[in-house]
């Protein structure tokens, strides 16, 4: 996803220079040896060695791991840059609001969870949120339609990064319910959606959207802010097979004399698996649902984004989706078009309609439905 971030900014108009700030020097070279634009450096081991390996960026994408969040936002403020990431997983993002006064008083702003899901999905909300009075719910979903049949036999691939799925798949849920969080099973909440593409069973996982779409809206009355995900079997059978026979367990195993986590081993094994077998024909919709009011009617509004396999791309659905959004939101911070300043979930960072616009040049069409009197 880093990768589709690093070309997509690179070969984007108006983008000077892209640093590519990476452990993996020989992928990280790679990549820089097509583009003229792009120059590699090494993120060093300290506080210190990220700020000089950021030096010079006017904005910032950090797609490595949400527990890398803090640092590079602290080292942003240190060099001046503007913020964005791929998300939180709730928690993570709850702690970045405690370096709000800060982006504040440096005069810079972080649109914090700006990958799909989280992401994509916020600035859907966001835009039914712009034909409303107040808000009552927001439901955010994000399915994916397999295009074939499981094969229990075909190799197991984490649809993106394992150490993320398996909290999705193991951690309690949280959820804004009745204006407050509510711990939820994970994998639970289990709804069917009858989507365009077919119908998708979606579960609560641990994200983000819980954790910023209620702080944006809560001066628009917001009371429930619900997220499931939808993935195809070939997706959650094994990985919930592997989780139930302890394999996402933190607790040691002795093996050969030494204390091994089953976790830290089933992350390997799946971070060296190759590509996920083709299945062209798998579609993936991104919805936000919201109810609320419009010149005093109780109204709901779909807010969709549908995702198909396109060749043009160079690689699937989700990984171009995902690293396509922060590219976008760096180019809109660095160029000034931030809404205002501070640290906030991309629904009140980013200018919805210049967001939507971008994404369509890059072949990804929102769909916003007709509203709908409620009872």
């Amino acid at each position: 996803m880093g990768s589709v971030t690093t070309v997509d900014a690179a070969t984007s108009e108006g983008v000077e220079r892209v640093l590519l700030v990476d452990r993996d020097a020989e992928r990280a070279d790679a990549l820089a040896a097509a583009h003229a634009n792009v120059e590699v450096r090494a993120p060093g081991d300290s506080a210190a060695d990220m700020r000089a390996a950021l030096a010079g960026a006017d904005a910032v994408v950090n797609a490595a791991s949400h527990r890398l969040n803090l640092p590079i936002m602290q080292a942003c403020l240190e060099i001046g840059a503007h913020y964005t990431d791929l998300g939180g997983l709730y928690y993570f993002a709850l702690e970045q609001y405690e370096l709000d006064e800060a982006f504040r008083e440096a005069g810079l702003s972080a649109a914090i969870s700006m990958g799909a899901a989280p992401g994509i999905t916020n600035m859907l909300a966001a835009a039914a949120v712009a034909q409303l009075e107040t808000v009552e719910s927001i439901e955010v979903l994000d399915a994916v339609i397999a295009g074939r049949p499981y094969d229990p036999d075909e190799p197991y691939v984490p649809a993106y990064a394992a150490d993320t799925l398996i909290d999705e798949f193991t951690r309690p849920a949280p959820m804004f319910i009745d204006g407050r969080e509510q711990l939820m099973e994970a994998a639970g909440g289990a709804r069917t959606y009858h989507l365009p593409e077919g119908d998708g069973e979606c579960v609560y996982t641990i994200h983000s959207e819980q954790a910023t779409l209620p702080r944006s809206y809560a001066d628009r009355g917001i009371r429930t802010v619900e997220w499931r995900l939808g993935l195809p079997p070939g997706h959650t059978l094994p990985l919930r097979a592997l989780v139930a026979a302890g394999m996402a367990s933190t607790d040691p195993v002795q093996v050969d004399g030494r204390d091994v986590r089953p976790r830290d081993v089933l992350v390997a094994v799946l971070a060296r698996q190759g590509g996920a077998p083709d299945d062209p024909g798998a579609l993936e919709r991104l919805r936000a649902h919201v109810v609320g009011t419009s010149n005093g009617a109780r109204v709901e509004i779909d807010a969709d984004l549908p995702l198909w396999q396109n060749p043009d791309w160079g690689t699937d659905s989700g990984t171009y989706s995902t690293g396509v959004p922060p590219s976008i939101a760096a180019q809109l911070l660095a160029g000034g078009q931030a809404l205002r300043t501070g640290v906030g979930g991309p629904e009140v960072i980013l200018p919805v309609e210049a967001f939507f616009a971008a994404l369509a040049t890059r072949g990804m069409h929102a769909e916003i439905s007709v509203r709908r009197p409620l009872g």
